[in-house]
């Protein structure tokens, strides 16, 4: 009973592999260097001293296949990976191609002012937004960090 079963999931991962292989969707430059997530874009919305980031990704074939097999809990320690010099990150949600994580002082507070240190970013997302508690936003590509910011 177990042969069959792990021949089913050989050729399950097999056919999905060849079909994403044939699908003309799929860049597999972007999965290079053993990379299987590929961040598309960062939000990081600021309210006071925290803040929630939305990320938006596409995961490598296989790894929508291991996903879709044995959940997204697999994929919390790259996304942590991402916020290595973050000091207090909590993952909300995980998605098949997106992330909610809230930051908890990612700023500090001085006065009626908040300051935000940059940060370094574990991988580089195409585009940063960052969107301040008045509306106002800010975009940034290829990011490898926060930048110092000040806010009210």
């Amino acid at each position: 009973m177990k042969i069959k079963a792990i021949i089913t999931i050989a050729l399950i991962i097999s056919a999905a592999l060849m079909a994403a292989r044939v699908s003309p969707g799929v860049n597999t430059e972007q999965f290079r260097e053993g990379k299987y997530i590929h961040i598309d874009s960062m939000v990081i919305e600021f309210n006071k001293t925290d803040a929630d980031v939305q990320i938006k990704y596409r995961l490598s074939p296989f790894a929508q296949v291991y996903m879709f097999m044995f959940g997204s809990k697999h994929l919390e320690p790259k996304i942590e990976e991402i916020f290595f010099d973050f000091e207090n990150i909590e993952i909300q949600r995980i998605g098949i191609n997106n992330a909610l994580i809230h930051v908890k002082d990612i700023s500090r507070q001085r006065d009626e002012n908040y300051l935000h240190d940059s940060r370094e970013l574990g991988m580089q997302p195409d585009v940063l937004t960052l969107v301040y508690p008045n509306g106002k936003r800010q975009t940034i590509e290829h990011a490898k960090a926060t930048q110092d910011i000040f806010y009210i």
